[in-house]
């Protein structure tokens, strides 16, 4: 069994480029469940397509619900962990992390 070593910086990077990932589902699920909504106005349909569409109306909202919620939980959690002094702003800058 192998042991992955990452630092903390490696850790950040890629949980800030999940963040940004999650985002992007966000915004796709938003405009998937606009679609939904627009096609439900759409007349005349069969009971049948309604409930379908319906269905895909609901899904689509609670999961962009979902997706929102959880994008803005995990983007206070990274700032909360980002550092908040100028020394550590210095160090960063010293080792050429670029932000």
């Amino acid at each position: 069994m192998t042991t992955l070593n990452r630092s903390a910086l490696e850790i950040a990077h890629d949980a800030h480029d999940a963040h940004d990932d999650l985002g992007g589902a966000q915004l796709v699920l938003s405009k998937l469940e606009s679609l939904m909504h627009a096609a439900l106005a759409a007349k005349p349909m069969s009971p049948h397509i309604y409930n379908l569409l319906d269905i895909a109306w609901n899904l689509a909202a609670d999961a962009a619900n979902t997706t929102s919620g959880a994008f803005e939980e995990i983007g206070k959690a990274l700032e909360n962990c980002a550092p908040q002094n100028e020394q550590f702003e210095n160090v960063a800058r010293q080792s050429g992390v670029a932000e």
